[in-house]
C-alpha cells in the first residue's frame, strides 16, 4: 500500500495553527496514518482530536493527485468533504475545522464549514 503523508514542514504548519488561531491543547491531538477514503491502495495522515469524550478527525487524503479534505464536522458525527487541490485551501479548510472544535469545546454552537 503506498503511503502519502503530509511532509515534516506541513504537520508543524498545522500544528502551528492549532497553537496560534485557538486555546486547544495540541496534546490532546495524535497522528495516525489510515487508508484513504477516495483513492483505493493508498495510505495518508490523519489528525485526531480526542477529550472529554469528544473525538473528532482531520484526514488529510488525496483524490486525483492533489489534496482532498475529509472531516468531522461536530459531535453529531457529521463527517464533511471537501476537494480544495492545493495545499495552501487545505490548511484554510484545516483552520476552519480547528476553529469549529475550538468553538465547540467553549459550549459554542460550531461555524459551517469555509
Amino acid at each position: 500500500m503506498r503511503r502519502v503523508v503530509l511532509w515534516a514542514s506541513q504537520r508543524t504548519e498545522v500544528l502551528a495553527l492549532i497553537k496560534t488561531t485557538t486555546d486547544l491543547n495540541i496534546r490532546d491531538f495524535r497522528w495516525a496514518v489510515v487508508r484513504s477514503q477516495k483513492t483505493g491502495g493508498m495510505e495518508v495522515a490523519r489528525l485526531e482530536y480526542d477529550r472529554s469524550g469528544r473525538h473528532h478527525f482531520f484526514q488529510f487524503d488525496r483524490h486525483q493527485g492533489q489534496h482532498y479534505a475529509i472531516y468531522t464536522a461536530g459531535n453529531d458525527g457529521d463527517v464533511e468533504e471537501h476537494f480544495p487541490g492545493t495545499w495552501e485551501r487545505q490548511a484554510l479548510h484545516f483552520a476552519g475545522w480547528a476553529a469549529r472544535v475550538d468553538a465547540e469545546e467553549r459550549g459554542g454552537r460550531l461555524p459551517r464549514s469555509p
